[in-house]
């Protein structure tokens, strides 16, 4: 009795001839892979290199963000620390309230000044500003608010 499985195709050694295709089989053997093509090769390395540019573009990007809301994040610090050292007191002259730029931290200004507003009595326009400067480029948070002072001579 015969078996229902079938032998694979044996392939043909040094100085025999490769048996004829049975019926259903192409007469071409496939090529058998040995590895990968230089063009399959490079097509991976250009997708692994654009792969790698992205990811340190993203990278790059992600630290400038978080350096920029660092130095706010200390300019705001800086502008508490300036208020509560220097307090606005309506009840002091404008001029006790103004405040010279004073370095409160490494690299970090705050400066108040008070400007009158045109057409109002003792109102007062305040700008409380806090400046520094990364890689040589200047930069500055500003608060304006306005100040009533009623014991103004």
């Amino acid at each position: 009795m015969k078996s229902a499985i079938k032998d694979p195709p044996r392939r043909p050694v040094a100085g025999q001839v490769a048996p004829l295709p049975q019926t259903g089989q192409s007469a071409i053997q496939p090529r058998a892979s040995l590895g990968f093509t230089l063009v399959e090769a490079v097509v991976a390395l250009a997708i692994l290199s654009i792969g790698i540019f992205v990811i340190v573009e993203a990278t790059a990007r992600c630290l400038a963000v978080i350096r920029v809301s660092r130095n706010y994040q200390t300019a705001r610090a800086v502008l508490d620390r300036g208020e509560g050292e220097f307090p606005l007191q309506p009840t002091n002259t404008v001029s006790a309230n103004v405040v010279q730029e004073t370095e409160l931290a490494p690299g970090y200004t705050f400066a108040r000044e008070l400007e009158a507003v045109d057409g109002e009595a003792k109102l007062y326009m305040v700008t409380t500003r806090v400046a520094w400067s990364e890689t040589g480029q200047a930069s500055a948070e500003e608060v304006v608010s306005y100040l009533y002072f009623p014991n103004e001579e």
